[in-house]
């Protein structure tokens, strides 16, 4: 997946800053209409700051091209224009305002709004939301690349594990095994102790970067993550207990516990 942003923001808003700048305190109309501000009617001081804020709003779009996920970053600028009718000598240019909106101690303001991300979503190096619960390039965490195309919860599937269960569980890694998940696509999963694992009759009953093993050694249905993204200590795992009948995953505990 190719990322872009917009790696210039600050640029942006060094520019925008500029152009919004007094070109300085010019003792004209248009600053003497302003700076009446003390009456009622006229509530100068506030109609510049309307006037002198900002905003930039992050936004992306997505395109895929021959399988290619492209996400682009882009910034959306907003800049009043309105100014009140009370400042009429400076109406035929927004400059002569800023100007004498800066001299009556008004200064311009940016306000960048980047979106927060949402439940199943991530910001990666700081861009924009990132899907990890079906994003087969952002499988679970940034960067995880299904090699599969499939992303289930947060989790790649894997082909070669299909069909694999307990009592002829295909061996995937080192004290990892091939388990079936609820929607019956295969994966790579954890030889861990049963115990701690929750139950689960789906997928969504799990925590992203987790899949409802329905295939394991544990007698019940169990939350699993996967051995390429677990960072696990088998003996944590074991929860203090050497009762090996509390059952594990791959069927038996791994040698290097005993």
């Amino acid at each position: 997946m190719k990322f872009t942003s917009a790696l210039f923001l600050s640029s942006v808003i060094y520019a925008v800053a500029a152009t919004r700048n007094s070109n300085g305190c010019n003792q004209n109309n248009c600053y003497r209409a302003v700076k009446a501000d003390n009456f009622p009617t006229r509530p100068g001081t506030a109609d510049c700051s309307s006037f002198l804020s900002t905003t930039v709003e992050q936004k992306t779009s997505t395109e895929i091209n021959e399988g290619v996920k492209t996400i682009v970053t882009y910034y959306e600028t907003t800049i009043p224009t309105h100014i009140p009718a009370y400042a009429s000598p400076c109406s035929d240019s927004p400059a002569k305002y800023s100007s004498a909106c800066s001299c009556i101690g008004v200064t311009p303001v940016t306000t960048v709004i980047i979106p927060t991300c949402g439940p199943g979503t991530l910001s990666c190096n700081n861009g924009p939301c990132q899907d990890v619960l079906s994003d087969p390039y952002n499988c679970g965490a940034c960067g995880n690349t299904c090699e599969s195309g499939t992303c289930i919860n947060g989790q790649c599937s894997v082909p070669s594990c299909d069909g694999s269960s307990c009592g002829s569980l295909n061996g995937c890694g080192a004290d990892c095994f091939c388990f079936k998940e609820a929607s019956g696509k295969g994966f790579c999963g954890p030889n861990v102790s049963c115990a701690p694992l929750k139950d689960c009759n789906a997928n969504s009953d799990c925590d992203i970067g987790e899949v409802c093993a329905i295939s394991t050694c544990c007698s019940r249905n169990v939350c699993l993550n996967s051995c390429a993204l677990t960072r696990r200590s088998l003996a944590s795992n074991f929860v203090g207990s050497r009762d090996v009948n509390a059952g594990w995953t791959g069927g038996a505990p791994p040698p290097a516990l005993f």
